[in-house]
């Protein structure tokens, strides 16, 4: 094998195992997925507030509802799916 090709492999050996990484979902990400959730219960007259933590590798997003008291936390993977749902009064 000469110098260029193994280069090329090694380049190629990078980019595959870095491709999942890139993928993952951030801390935005996880905002704008809880924000598709909860659409027409949020807006710029009521506004929400979001926290987010994450546990076990997913993202765990907390929604405070305007109306005091309410709120939900969704859990959501790397992907940007919702896994877990949990409401609070």
């Amino acid at each position: 094998m000469t110098g260029a090709m193994c280069r090329a492999v090694g380049v190629a050996y990078f980019v595959a195992s870095w491709a999942p990484w890139a993928a993952a979902l951030d801390r935005d990400g996880a905002i704008e997925a809880a924000k598709r959730q909860v659409k027409g219960k949020c807006d710029s007259t009521t506004p929400c507030t979001f926290t987010v933590t994450t546990a076990e590798g997913k993202w765990h997003v907390r929604v405070d509802f305007p109306k005091p008291g309410r709120h939900a936390i969704f859990i959501i993977d790397q992907g940007g799916k919702v896994v877990g749902r949990l409401e609070g009064k």
